[in-house]
C-alpha cells in the first residue's frame, strides 16, 4: 500500500492499481489479491476454508431437524435466540466426532462421545424454565419401557407460574438418524395437572417406539395453563414452557 502524492487525488481504478481513501489518507494498491469463487474452490490456502464452511453446513442440517422434532414440546414457545444458541451447541458436539477427518466431521459422531453427549445433556434449552426445579421430585426415565416417572412430588411445594392454574407434562422420545437427516417423534399422552392434584407419583410413557437404528432423546417438558371460564388458555411467555432433556441412548 502506497500514499498518493501530488496535486490531484484519485479514486477508482487505473490499470492495474486501486485508488482511494483509506482513514482520510489517499493511498493506492495494486488491483486484485481478493479470493473469488474459484481460489476458495480449488487453492490449498483455502483448505481450511472449505473445510469450516462444509461442516457448517452439515451441523446447520443436523440443527434443522433436530429443532423441528421438538416442535410437540415447543409448539407455543418464542424464544429468539434458540436458533443461535443450539447452532453453536452443535459445531461444539461437532469437534467431538474423532472418527471422522476434519472436513467432515458430524454431530451424529460427535454424540457418539461422552463430552458430545454431555455437551447436549447440559445444554438449556428453556434457560427460564428448568423443568427438574419446578417439579422439585425425582426425575427417573426407563428405557427399556419408555417410562418416565416423577416421584417424591408435593402439589403443595409446586409452585405455579403467575397466575396460572394447571400445568401439562409432556413426554416422548425423539428418535433421529444423522446419517439420513431423520427424525421422528413419538409423544406420550401428556398430562394436565391442577391444584386439587394429591397423588405423589406421576407416570408417562411413550409407546410404538423402533427398537433399532438412530440415536433417541427422551425429553420431559412443561407448560402453563389459566383456567377462564371454565376454559384451560395456554401461558405462552417464555418461562411458562421448559423443555429438559433426561437421556441420549
Amino acid at each position: 500500500m502506497a500514499k498518493q502524492k501530488g496535486i490531484i487525488k484519485l479514486t477508482g481504478t487505473i490499470g492495474d492499481i486501486n485508488f482511494y481513501y483509506r482513514k482520510g489518507v489517499p493511498v493506492a494498491r495494486k488491483a486484485g489479491g481478493g479470493f473469488n469463487s474459484e481460489a476458495i474452490k480449488k487453492s490449498p490456502k483455502m483448505k481450511r476454508v472449505r473445510e469450516n464452511s462444509s461442516e457448517f453446513g452439515l451441523c446447520s442440517r443436523a440443527k434443522k431437524v433436530f429443532k423441528n422434532s421438538l416442535h410437540p414440546f415447543l409448539i407455543h414457545y418464542k424464544d429468539p435466540t434458540l436458533h443461535g444458541r443450539m447452532m453453536r451447541l452443535f459445531q461444539e458436539i461437532k469437534v467431538c466426532d474423532v472418527l471422522s477427518e476434519r472436513g467432515k466431521r458430524t454431530v451424529g459422531n460427535g454424540l457418539k462421545s461422552d463430552a458430545g453427549c454431555k455437551l447436549l445433556l447440559d445444554f438449556r434449552i428453556t434457560p427460564k424454565r428448568d423443568v427438574a426445579t419446578s417439579l422439585m421430585g425425582k426425575i427417573t426415565f426407563d428405557k427399556d419401557n419408555y417410562i418416565c416417572r416423577i416421584s417424591e412430588f408435593n402439589i403443595e411445594q409446586f409452585k405455579f407460574y403467575g397466575n396460572a392454574s394447571h400445568f401439562e407434562l409432556r413426554f416422548g422420545i425423539v428418535r433421529m438418524d444423522f446419517d439420513t437427516l431423520s427424525a421422528t417423534t413419538y409423544m406420550a399422552k401428556s398430562r394436565v395437572i391442577g391444584k386439587d392434584f394429591d397423588s405423589s407419583t406421576i407416570a408417562l410413557r411413550s409407546k410404538d417406539i423402533p427398537t433399532e437404528g438412530g440415536i433417541k432423546f427422551a425429553f420431559l417438558g412443561i407448560c402453563f395453563y389459566q383456567e377462564v371460564s371454565g376454559q384451560l388458555e395456554v401461558l405462552k411467555a417464555e418461562s411458562a414452557t421448559g423443555l429438559q432433556l433426561l437421556k441420549i441412548f
